[in-house]
Formats: C-alpha cells, sequence, structure tokens
C-alpha cells in the first residue's frame, strides 16, 4: 500500500519583516514628496529606498511545499508561484529524531521551514545531521506516531 501525503504552506512575514516594510514605504515616500518640493537630491535617496522595498517584498512572495511518499520527505521552497527549489531531502530511515515542538539541541543550525503562524502543528525533524521545524499536517503526525512515540502526546485535533 502506497502512502503519500501532499500539503502547501504559504509563508508569512514576521512582525519584524512587516515593520521593515512599513519604513521602507514610509521613507521611500517621504524622500520622494521631499525630492519635488524642497532638494531634488534626494530623489537619489527616494530611488535607493524604493529598490531596496521592491527586492524585499519580492524576497517575502514564498510557500514550502512538503511531499511524504512512502517513507519519502521533500520540503520544496516556491519562489513567487514560478521557481522551485528542493530545501530538504531524507528517507523516514535517515530521520533519527522528530519530536513535537520547536525543539533546537544545541550548536546545530535549525532550518525554519514553517509560515510563522501562530496555533500551527510544528514538529521538530532531525534528519542527516540537520535540524528543521517543519509545519506538519495531522494525517502526517499520524503516519509519524508509528515510527516516533514521542509524537503519541500529540494532539493532532486541531
Amino acid at each position: 500500500m502506497d502512502i503519500g501525503f501532499e500539503w502547501i504552506i504559504p509563508y508569512r512575514p514576521s512582525r519584524n519583516q512587516l515593520l521593515l516594510k512599513a519604513v521602507l514605504w514610509s521613507a521611500t515616500l517621504v524622500f520622494l514628496v521631499d525630492a519635488i518640493f524642497f532638494a531634488a537630491a534626494m530623489l537619489f535617496v527616494a530611488l535607493v529606498c524604493g529598490i531596496a522595498l521592491f527586492i524585499f517584498t519580492f524576497r517575502l512572495r514564498y510557500e514550502y511545499e512538503y511531499e511524504y511518499i512512502n517513507g519519502d520527505l521533500t520540503v520544496t521552497k516556491i519562489i513567487r508561484k514560478a521557481k522551485r527549489k528542493e530545501v530538504f531531502h531524507a528517507m523516514r530511515t535517515e530521520i533519527s529524531r522528530m519530536q513535537p515542538g520547536r525543539k533546537g539541541s544545541g550548536g546545530k543550525k535549525v532550518l525554519d521551514l514553517t509560515s510563522n503562524r501562530p496555533g500551527k502543528l510544528v514538529c521538530t525533524v532531525e534528519a542527516g545531521g540537520k535540524e528543521l521545524w517543519i509545519e506538519a499536517v495531522p494525517e502526517f503526525l499520524e503516519e509519524m506516531k508509528r515510527y516516533y512515540p514521542e509524537l503519541s502526546a500529540l494532539d493532532t485535533a486541531r
């Protein structure tokens, strides 16, 4: 019997990212108005702020696609609904630890592959020397409970 799950998690910018975006918008508008009415040299500063805003805004448009097919877990980052980049890939047998919550084990760099939305089911996965946080769907967690008993205390009824 084949087992397969696929789910997409859209990324939501953090408060700091939204604040930076608002500051860039404000700075661009202030310097543009200043360039129009007072000093034409401020047009250069407004242009720099506008370019920074454009680049920053487009870097926030992505989502994660999770695929679990017969023990094969793949996480792909979809950028602006056009470009795909594989971020993580591991077989279930390579996963050494899977537990609920955002838990780091110390000196390892943790990949945050979640949407930043509060109240979502997040699990810590350690595989192949990498540690990552994933946002899992209840069906996937039910399958993983067979192999990782520490997930059995997790309530997947949300």
